[in-house]
């Protein structure tokens, strides 16, 4: 959950003893003191928030302005200003600009000197007068005297004392008017810091459709990639089919061939061994008389049989049908597509580092712009940047 303006950024809590730094961000005192024994370089820290360098002063953090704005304004109760902090504050004069508690707002409104005043509950007043409820500050050289007065010359806020005393020769001015001068140049600044606000809001959203777009652009690209590489393979996958249909029906006509040769052979075998049983038959188990009138028609039977050609098979393989090429994955590749290379421009790295505070403070970052073309070893067209603290070098 985001702290809120009366929280400390580092503890996440309500202020406890607000101290104020240079860049008029404001931390707890024990959080400040922690966080500076871990980060002070040099008699420096940089800002929790804004990664400003502040200067730790010689006293510590004791040497800090106490944030008097923050403490307060989220303290509910506000000490009489009249009978001291014992009662707590339920009114306001207005005219007197003084707190009052229910005892001391009574006596107020009855009073012939201030019966006219107009009196306010705290709990009600205007945004623009509750910065005024705070309890008046007085002087540290004199402590019985209320700061009234802003020094021209010195830039502090003085009492009426240190005027006579300190002071007399310089120009000063009554708080009111001091404040209400600074007023107009911090609405100046805050209608400037408006407009910036508007054109950092409208860069970080056309930061984010631009992100938008990006990542659009590259799910493109690679469903183009997978496009290209689906064709590729349905183009080799049909040339594939059609080599292996191919070589089937090849192979096919072959078998069927010796199918043939195999039934031809088969056939003349059983004729053959037929032939020669009846012969071997006739021969071991034939009277004189049998051998003599079937012999010479077995001769010529078994001879006819020994002269017959012998059929040579049709089927050869000599060699193998299909002869692979070499893959050369260079000459494949391209058929893909080709990836350009991107170049980051310098100065647009230059002054993007310039733009933004880093969180570390002898932190290095590595800008590396060159996209990978197929060879990771490759750096043409690659630029190479360090950045240390602001300071942006080519490495």
């Amino acid at each position: 959950m985001a702290a809120s303006r009366h929280d400390c950024t580092i503890c996440m809590d309500s202020f406890k003893n607000p101290k104020l730094i240079s860049c008029h961000h404001s931390f707890c005192y024990k959080c400040l003191e922690d966080y500076v024994q871990v980060n002070l370089h040099n008699g420096c820290f940089n800002c929790p928030i804004c990664r400003t360098s502040v200067q730790l002063p010689e006293s510590g953090i004791s040497g800090f302005e106490n944030n008097l704005y923050n403490d307060t304004e989220k303290n509910e109760n506000f000490p009489c200003e009249i009978c001291g902090p014992k009662n707590v504050a339920c009114s306001r004069c207005l005219d007197c600009e003084e707190n009052l508690c229910q005892s001391c707002c009574y006596v107020h409104e009855k009073s012939k000197l201030s019966r006219h005043h107009k009196i306010s509950d705290l709990l009600s007043l205007a945004p623009e007068l509750k910065g005024k409820v705070r309890q008046r500050v007085f002087c540290d050289q004199h402590p019985e005297e209320e700061i009234q007065l802003d020094c021209q010359d010195c830039n502090v806020t003085i009492c009426l004392m240190c005027k006579a005393v300190k002071h007399d020769t310089h120009p000063t001015k009554a708080l009111v008017d001091a404040a209400a001068e600074v007023k107009m140049t911090l609405d100046a600044k805050l209608n400037q810091c408006s407009d910036k606000l508007r054109f950092i809001k409208a860069s970080v959203e056309r930061g984010e459709e631009l992100d938008r777009s990006i990542n659009d652009a590259e799910q493109e690209e690679l469903k183009t990639v997978d496009g290209q590489c689906s064709q590729l393979h349905e183009a080799i996958d049909q040339e594939a089919a059609k080599l292996k249909d191919n070589i089937k029906n090849v192979y096919r006509f072959l078998k069927e061939q010796n199918a043939v040769f195999r039934s031809c052979m088969e056939e003349e075998l059983k004729s053959c061994s037929n032939t020669k049983d009846i012969a071997q038959n006739l021969r071991d188990q034939g009277t004189d008389i049998e051998i003599i009138k079937r012999g010479p028609a077995i001769e010529q039977i078994i001879s006819a049989a020994i002269a017959k050609t012998d059929p040579t098979p049709t089927v050869r393989l000599t060699s193998k049908l299909f002869s692979p090429a070499t893959i050369i994955a260079d000459k494949l590749i391209p058929l893909i597509g080709v990836l350009r290379d991107y170049e980051a421009k310098p100065r647009d790295l230059t002054r993007m580092l310039a733009y933004t505070r880093h969180t570390s403070r002898h932190k290095q970052i590595l800008y590396h712009t060159h996209l990978y073309n197929g060879n990771p070893n490759k750096g043409k067209g690659s630029t190479k940047y360090t950045k240390s603290g602001d300071q942006l070098t080519e490495a």
